[in-house]
């Protein structure tokens, strides 16, 4: 399943050729009758309480973080929460102010992906 997923996602970025949101692709995972809900979640990798995405299921939660670390397909960037509140899906924790600061209580760091290398020069 975890392939599947992945596949999927490489397939919308390549389609759009824009930045995608988590709640969008798990809006396209549920239209293909994918289970993308669990108890898994993404953090930042300096502070456990700032979080990426919540609520997902270990395919979904490895598929994403391979598809940035290992396959280096995907690039996470940082985008206003308000694009989470247009595509219908916002967590419900405090937006981070500060990625630097070290958070005491869960907050979220409202990302977007697109195609690429994370680790190229320039990204």
């Amino acid at each position: 399943m975890k392939e599947r997923i992945k596949k999927i996602i490489i397939e919308l970025l390549t389609q759009r050729n824009d930045r995608i949101s988590f709640a969008e692709i798990e809006r396209i995972l549920e239209r293909k009758g994918i289970r993308y809900q669990g108890d898994y979640s993404i953090h930042t990798p300096s502070n456990r309480n700032v979080k990426l995405w919540v609520g997902m299921s270990e395919d979904f939660c490895k598929a994403i973080v391979e598809l940035m670390f290992d396959d280096r397909a995907i690039i996470p960037q940082n985008v206003p929460s308000t694009l989470y509140i247009f595509d219908g899906k916002v967590p419900d924790y405090p937006v981070v102010e500060n990625l630097h600061h070290m958070y005491e209580t869960e907050r979220w760091f409202p990302i977007a992906f697109s195609l690429g290398n994370f680790y190229e020069e320039g990204n």
